[in-house]
């Protein structure tokens, strides 16, 4: 990129009306920018298409790293990277304690990409190569990645061009707003449940560093730990699907150890939840779904392990089982309506290509919107 990066909010988001009137973050809900013509479609099916030999995928390279503190405030600096430390499930500890007491991120500011481009900015000014043909959140290549197993959900994206580089982000609807929210009280606290067994795995300090007194003590005070959404560690890295190079940042959870200089997503952990899985039928449904996430989230960074903690309907931590990303597709080889890791990996690369192909018109105040119909399995582009 030629140009100093700047974050979005800085110059125009990428789904701001007027960059002159718009506040640093802006609240949500607002009504969408009107549609004015269809540029282009991509067909979805048939899936056939892409039952081939997997695109080159390379191992994610990570560039820096960043934090977002309590106040929600970003700190290029590694505050809030966190270390995993098995929990104890004898006796089983509530996944909703402490529900009524945690702090939530205010997620009716919209942040964009702000973090991912204020990062790319500390690289710029350290004169370090940024260019690639994408920057977006891991997020928005997750939900590419399983949308030939994930029929049923509908998303969008904005994208915008400057210089060769695609910038891409979250479309935040209403309707996606209310998901982040919780539609109710039980959605919230499953929601909360997956905060609250992070809380419970992980520690401020790497275990190799305490003495067993240290550790008892972060052991036991984690135990009443007060959630708080606005605390993270992001990743941010360099990659390549085919011959795409992409530029993305991801949240993570925690590491298993000090942080090495080199390839630290190596030691990363992906922390996740579940219900028990007490049925054949709970069994297909994980893996056709939870499974085809975790894998797709763990896999585009670069992360060996993911942690499930499977809760009990009271919200009791019955089990911890750790899943290894490279074996995952090989959980669902051969069974029956199960997804598949090249299908999803070659839509990835087709649909990515078609995004180069068709937005090229650049600048900040150029717009497109990518959409996902699952009526018509269609993803369709169009110029807002």
């Amino acid at each position: 990129m030629s140009e100093e990066i700047q974050p979005l909010s800085k110059k125009r988001r990428l789904s701001d009306s007027s960059a002159d009137t718009e506040p640093e973050k802006t609240k949500l809900p607002r009504k969408e920018a009107k549609m004015q013509r269809a540029i282009a479609s991509f067909a979805l099916h048939p899936l056939s298409k892409y039952r081939r030999a997997c695109p080159t995928y390379k191992e994610p390279h990570e560039l820096l790293s960043f934090s977002y503190d309590n106040t929600r405030s970003i700190q290029m600096d590694d505050r809030e990277l966190k270390y995993y430390y098995k929990p104890c499930i004898s006796p089983p500890p509530s996944l909703f304690t402490g529900f009524s007491e945690q702090v939530r991120r205010d997620h009716t500011i919209n942040e964009h990409i702000d973090g991912l481009t204020t990062a790319l900015s500390h690289l710029h000014a350290r004169s370090l190569k940024v260019d690639a043909d994408f920057v977006m959140y891991r997020g928005m290549l997750t939900r590419i990645f399983v949308t030939p197993f994930s029929l049923r959900e509908a998303w969008s994206m904005n994208a915008t061009r400057i210089g060769k580089t695609v910038f891409i982000e979250d479309n935040v609807t209403e309707d996606k707003l209310a998901e982040r929210l919780g539609s109710s009280e039980t959605h919230r606290r499953m929601m909360y449940s997956g905060y609250k067994f992070e809380a419970l795995s992980v520690i401020d300090a790497p275990p190799e560093s305490l003495t067993p007194e240290q550790l008892q003590s972060k052991l036991s005070e984690r135990l009443n730990t007060i959630v708080d959404t606005n605390s993270e560690y992001c990743s941010v890295f360099r990659t390549k699907l085919g011959s795409h190079s992409i530029i993305s940042g991801a949240e993570v959870d925690c590491t298993d150890r000090s942080k090495p200089a080199e390839f630290p997503n190596r030691f990363y952990r992906e922390l996740k939840t579940s219900r028990i899985l007490d049925s054949e039928k709970a069994h297909m449904s994980f893996n056709r779904f939870k499974l085809l996430k975790f894998w797709a989230q763990s896999f585009i960074a670069g992360i060996p392990v993911v942690t499930v903690g499977f809760r009990d309907d009271e919200g009791r931590l019955v089990q911890v089982r750790d899943f290894k990303t490279r074996e995952m597709p090989r959980m669902v080889r051969d069974k029956p309506r199960m997804w598949e890791a090249n299908v999803c990996m070659n839509f990835a690369d087709q649909l990515l290509q078609f995004i180069k192909q068709h937005v090229v018109a650049e600048g900040p105040d150029t717009q497109y919107r990518i959409k996902f119909d699952p009526g018509t399995a269609h993803v369709q582009l169009q110029l807002v």
